[in-house]
């Protein structure tokens, strides 16, 4: 479960979150045919420095960098990029589509970025 407790401050500001029950969360889960996805990996700096650049500011960047690997790690178990992006509408009441968007593809960008080719 992504918990982004956010404030307005142009963007979206996290006041904390708690990342790595978010596929849990949303009953996603690998196929059992499906091989194991490997852990998440990418470039932590650039993506807290496009968050900051995208109005996205958080007081820890361990938890804002935990939210996007968990993000990506639902992609990576088949979650749908609408249905990450309406959890975390849903579970943080500062994100509506379109912030809740933005965070889902700057995390995707830099941890995920072959789910940005799928259609």
């Amino acid at each position: 479960m992504v918990e982004i407790m956010p404030t307005i401050k142009r963007g979206i500001a996290f006041n904390g979150l708690a990342a790595l029950g978010l596929c849990a969360a949303m009953g996603v889960a690998a196929p059992a045919h499906a091989a194991p996805v490997p852990p998440v990996a990418g470039d932590d700096a650039g993506f807290l420095a496009a968050l900051q650049q995208d109005g996205i500011s958080y007081p820890d960047p361990d938890q804002a960098v935990a939210a996007g690997k968990a993000a990506c790690t639902c992609l990576n178990n088949g979650e749908s990029g609408l249905g990450l992006i309406h959890d975390l509408k849903t579970r943080n009441s500062g994100f509506d589509m379109d912030s809740a968007s933005q965070f889902a593809v700057i995390a995707a960008k830099y941890y995920c970025p072959q789910q940005l080719s799928k259609h």
